[in-house]
């Protein structure tokens, strides 16, 4: 390699640097997203050198473990798929192996597991134009485990909040956005897209939005859609087939702003329920709003969220309608709210929180805390 040509490739890298920052930053906007995926397309040493970095900055042993996507196919379908290029050599650049190849050839990676690596890291960052000017992503799988949350600008701009316990997959298609909810609930705020729907699956439950901010949770069987802003059509599907494309069925429910639907095996409601919307995302803000709710249900929510979990057998006591505004992780200040009522009483041990009531006791009539 020349001085020249090494001179290029050290300027190729600090760039490949300055865009893998950003993106770990989930800073890109719009104008920002379609300029990195237009610099990976001026050539494949753009590829191979963010590919460079992105190794190693990033956890190898982590991404090693993650087997969904595998290298080869990938890297075929960047180079070689008729529809979506997402490099296309540069004939002002001189011919160079292909990238995973070079990979091995230019530097001596520590750890057996790279290609494993650069595959899951390839499904999180490279993106590609269809040549209709549709952007595509290869499919990726986003996680929260127990307590935790977590915040995804998703390549189009919409944006993905998922609560805890949550696992969604995100895949960008020719011809509609489809985001599969595994468990747990997630928040979606849409962009707008006439050519491309916007659809969640849960189980046998769909939702389709435009432009959109609802909230799906998803917990077995059972699917709650509440929209926020905005409407969307929700319907089932038969077991193991999906709608797909435009097909909807004639009984799929309109869910409009401030209404929550809700879907159990498959059956939906009559019709979508009032709610206050502001109860429903509260967890946006990290905290569990109640009003004249039984006390067992608030209890099993503040479960999603703490490590020492609330436990309630009796139930006349789960069933006490109690109102307030906690933060979901304090499960100490809601039991110490509990030992405030009549007749309750709060059993402690480091593994959990028993809460029970003596036989012959009366509890207050709807407690309520701020």
């Amino acid at each position: 390699m020349t001085s020249s040509e090494e001179q290029v490739r050290a300027a190729i890298a600090r760039q490949a640097a300055d865009w893998f920052i950003a993106n770990q930053g989930g800073t890109l906007g719009h104008a920002d997203c379609a300029a990195f995926v237009a610099w990976l397309k001026a050539s494949p040493v753009h590829v191979e050198e963010y590919l460079g970095v992105a190794l190693v900055a990033r956890d190898l042993p982590a991404a090693a473990d993650d087997p969904e996507v595998p290298l080869e196919p990938l890297l075929e379908l960047a180079r070689a798929d008729a529809v979506a290029n997402v490099v296309s050599v540069d004939p002002t650049m001189p011919r160079r192996e292909p990238p995973a190849r070079r990979l091995t050839a230019r530097r001596t990676w520590p750890l057996a597991g790279a290609a494993a690596a650069a595959a899951s890291l390839l499904a999180a960052s490279v993106l590609w134009w269809t040549n209709t000017g549709q952007l595509r992503s290869p499919p990726q799988t986003y996680r929260t485990e127990h307590g935790e949350q977590s915040v995804r600008r998703l390549p189009d701009g919409s944006v993905l909040h998922l609560n805890t316990d949550t696992a969604v997959t995100v895949s960008y298609r020719r011809t509609e956005r489809v985001l599969d909810i595994d468990r747990g609930e997630a928040l979606f705020q849409v962009v707008h897209d006439d050519r491309r729907p916007f659809r969640v699956v849960a189980g046998v439950a769909e939702i389709v939005a435009v432009g959109t901010r609802f909230d799906v949770r998803r917990a077995g069987d059972t699917t709650l859609v509440t929209v926020v802003d905005g409407q969307v059509l929700a319907f089932t599907r038969e077991h193991g087939r999906r709608t797909g494309g435009s097909a909807r069925p004639p009984d799929a429910r309109r869910i409009d702003a401030g209404y929550r639907l809700r879907i159990d095996g498959g059956i939906m409601e009559a019709q979508p329920e009032r709610v206050d919307t502001r109860h429903i995302v509260a967890w946006l803000q990290r905290k569990i709003v109640f009003a004249r709710r039984p006390l067992g249900e608030v209890a099993d929510e503040f479960n999603r969220y703490g490590h020492v979990p609330l436990t309630i057998d009796d139930a006349a006591l789960r069933a006490l309608p109690v109102s307030g505004v906690f933060d979901a992780y304090d499960t100490n200040s809601f039991a110490a709210f509990l030992e405030t009522l009549d007749g309750v009483h709060v059993e402690r041990t480091p593994t959990r929180i028993r809460v029970v009531m003596p036989k012959h006791t009366n509890t207050k009539d709807d407690p309520v805390v701020h």
